[in-house]
């Protein structure tokens, strides 16, 4: 659905985006993640055909979005990190002249922004001024925008910014529709925790460049050399580390009261043994079981921080 080639992008002596490619198959929510002045922004800005590339292209469905800019931007509901909206304008009148400018039949286009005003939670805000809102909900009203014409790609930068904790909620549930009516969304964020769980896939950038991509499990199971692993028992430590020190595999003991964070350098059908050997030792086990890894975590093992 989405298709980067070579990209790059170049502003006289600085290279903010290097000659980047990228493909993200319909379905997928993929983060795009790196640290402020990573080029995310400028190569988003390339997706959407706002920004020309000094070189390389982008498809979008297909389309080559700077050769056919218009036809591209009925596949893409694009939202930035800031935008403005019309003040004078009430919400359903805002929506109204971006569904127009897509093009949306008029038959059938209020029922489409009733539609998505309440999917957004705007309802009580149909006919409010849009200089009388907050700013969560004009970030609400910008991803109705985005989403008013059914795009079948949904690129948002910074989506988040301006939320309440339950609004962000509200946000996934949102996105995890849209994928689920089939459209293919790139969300950028540098705040790791609004993508996990979220994020089918995800895209490290660092200095302009492209520093790995692919789905977050298979990114986890080649990342992940040596398993994390947790115990937790009743009553006290007892012997616990020697114990662990003599099974094969085990390294980097950490005992913090009444549980123990360890690496095991085996496949998770050998933890069984590891698990025998603290029974058997007498070490009442009330908690077992891998730590799985997070997409910081990876982005932190991936990832130097570095910007341009």
């Amino acid at each position: 659905m989405i298709e980067c080639r070579q990209l790059r992008r170049e502003y006289g002596d600085l290279t903010a985006v290097k000659d980047l490619s990228l493909s993200v198959p319909p379905g997928e929510i993929l983060g795009l993640i790196g640290p402020n002045g990573a080029g995310k922004t400028t190569t988003i800005r390339m997706m959407c055909g706002l920004l020309t590339p000094t070189s390389g292209e982008v498809s979008i469905c297909g389309v080559k979005v700077h050769c056919d800019p218009e036809l591209a931007q009925t596949y893409i509901g694009y939202l930035s990190d800031f935008f403005n909206v019309y003040d004078d304008l009430k919400v359903w009148e805002y929506l109204d002249y971006f569904a127009s400018a897509y093009k949306m039949p008029e038959a059938g286009r209020k029922q489409r922004i009733d539609e998505v005003i309440a999917q957004v939670g705007l309802e009580v805000k149909h006919d409010a001024f849009i200089h009388g809102l907050s700013r969560g909900m004009k970030q609400r009203l910008g991803i109705a925008r985005a989403i008013v014409h059914r795009p079948k790609v949904l690129i948002l930068d910074e989506p988040a910014s301006g939320l309440d904790p339950k609004s962000r909620a509200d946000l996934r549930n949102l996105l995890l529709a849209q994928r689920d009516a089939g459209a293919t969304v790139l969300i950028s964020s540098h705040v790791l925790s609004e993508l996990e769980g979220f994020c089918t896939s995800i895209a490290i950038m660092e200095k302009g460049v492209l520093v790995r991509s692919g789905r977050v499990d298979e990114i986890a199971s080649v990342e992940r050399k040596q398993r994390v692993v947790r115990v937790g028992w009743a009553g006290k430590a007892g012997n616990v580390d020697s114990i662990l020190r003599t099974v094969p595999n085990v390294s980097d003991i950490a005992v913090n009261g009444a549980e123990a964070v360890f690496r095991y350098a085996a496949g998770p059908d050998q933890l069984p043994e590891v698990l025998a050997a603290l029974i058997g030792g007498g070490v009442r086990v009330s908690a077992f079981g891998e730590v799985k890894q997070t997409i910081e975590d990876l982005y932190l093992k991936i990832s130097h921080n570095e910007v341009m």
